[in-house]
């Protein structure tokens, strides 16, 4: 993965941005994974990305467009890390969800695949059941 390391920073950036606010988080979030990833600290390119991001800008599903030959392993593990930083600011969003699965669908990976990762949405009969 970490030749794709700038395409994947693009990613996680993405997530953060998902809900239309940037916490603190989420940043450090996407500093650790980066350092995972990559074995140590982020060459000058990747650590200018984190500045220079613009979420106006971006178009998820053709970047992540870009990944579909990963191996599943690498895209299953690249859906884990956008989820952690999904996660980061501790609140369940509709909008990063939606980012999720987009990314999913970006890389050519099925829902089913994901279901672990994502919101379930109850319908009305669903969660009536659940409450009697």
């Amino acid at each position: 993965m970490k030749q794709h390391i700038e395409t994947i920073t693009r990613l996680l950036l993405g997530a953060a941005y998902a809900d239309k606010r940037l916490e603190g988080a989420e940043v450090r979030r996407i500093e650790a994974i980066l350092r995972q990833v990559l074995g140590g600290e982020p060459p000058a390119a990747v650590s200018a990305e984190l500045q220079r991001f613009s979420p106006a800008a971006f178009n998820v599903h053709s970047t992540a467009a870009t990944l579909k030959d990963l191996d599943a392993a690498d895209k299953r593990r690249l859906l884990e890390l956008i989820a952690s930083v999904n996660d980061a600011d501790e609140e369940l969003d509709l909008a990063e969800d939606a980012y999720l699965r987009h990314v999913a669908v970006g890389m050519g990976v099925p829902e089913a695949e994901i279901a672990d990762l994502t919101l379930e949405v109850l319908d009305d009969e669903e969660l009536f059941g659940m409450l009697q």
